[in-house]
């Protein structure tokens, strides 16, 4: 069996290293930019895993190069986001895909870290560099202010968790979790309702857009949506637009975008966001296992 990275060696710890070869040879491929179909490794015969950064491949993974790699028993992706790599072809060649969850705490930091950046209009302060006191220009406190969850899992139950210690009144929706800790409610009702509103569904061909422009037309004028999480739910071109004419009060979305490329009170948080020591040793030490867990037949974070 061959373990083969994808990755500059440095973001993975030694120990972790030596925990991968009691199981199988470890190979890096640290060039970056690269392509994978010039890696001669893949094209020899004997099983092998392929353990592939993003990066390094600008986020861009030739899936029709699986079915030339021979006794491909899986690709374990570093990531959280595995719509990179076509995982129902790679299922049809019997090819494991597994990703890394993020740890719910890091996300759920960044989108209450937005939520005070949007409901104190940042963006616009930022961007206008004046600010005039005037009723208008009122900003916004958190505090006893209504929070709607659009998907109760691991991120969005931390995000609850978050705000209700914040004082904030918490009502969600979700199509499978339930918690009786909050209120749920359907989505016309928590769009209506909510002051702030967060998507953290998982993002697949069911939910995509799921946000849509008549859902976002039920908001108040004093309403905002943070789609840090899968924005991809949200039409978020007909977010923007209502934000610009200022007739939603805001929103913030994860984007390589800075402030000043949008009109109106929209706060991009850089896709690094989730880059913190804690997250980074954790999803190193999950993507070891998944690896592992490939090798024993028993593959956990399984995605396709």
């Amino acid at each position: 069996m061959k373990i083969i990275f994808v990755a500059p060696k440095v973001n993975l710890p030694n120990e972790l290293i030596k925990k991968l070869e009691e199981y199988a040879k470890v190979y890096f491929f640290e060039e970056s930019p690269i392509d994978i179909r010039n890696i001669k490794m893949l094209k020899e015969k004997g099983e092998k895993i392929l353990c592939p950064f993003p990066e390094p491949m600008a986020w861009k993974f030739p899936s029709e190069f699986i079915k030339d790699i021979p006794d491909l028993k899986a690709i374990c992706v570093s990531t959280t986001s595995f719509s990179w790599i076509d995982g129902k072809f790679a299922r049809s060649l019997n090819v494991n895909l597994t990703n890394v969850p993020n740890p719910p705490n890091v996300a759920a930091e960044s989108a209450i870290f937005s939520m005070f950046a949007v409901a104190k209009r940042y963006a616009v302060t930022f961007k206008e560099k004046k600010f005039e006191y005037k009723p208008e220009n009122f900003l916004l406190e958190v505090t006893n202010k209504t929070m709607g969850i659009v998907g109760l899992g691991r991120i969005g139950s931390r995000i609850a968790d978050l705000g209700k210690r914040l004082g904030m009144n918490v009502i969600y929706w979700s199509r499978k979790a339930r918690n009786d800790n909050y209120e749920y409610v359907e989505l016309d009702e928590l769009f209506k309702t909510a002051d702030f509103i967060f998507t953290s569904t998982v993002l697949n061909d069911e939910t995509k857009k799921l946000v849509s422009p008549k859902l976002i037309d039920l908001m108040k004028p004093t309403s905002s949506i943070i789609a840090n999480i899968n924005g991809e739910v949200v039409d978020m071109a007909y977010l923007l637009q209502k934000v610009k004419e200022k007739k939603v009060y805001g929103c913030a979305l994860s984007s390589e975008k800075t402030i000043s490329d949008f009109e109106g009170n929209v706060f991009p948080i850089f896709i690094n966001n989730w880059y913190t020591k804690e997250t980074v040793e954790q999803k190193m030490k999950v993507w070891v296992d998944s690896i592992i867990s490939v090798i024993k037949g028993e593959p956990i974070n399984l995605v396709n």
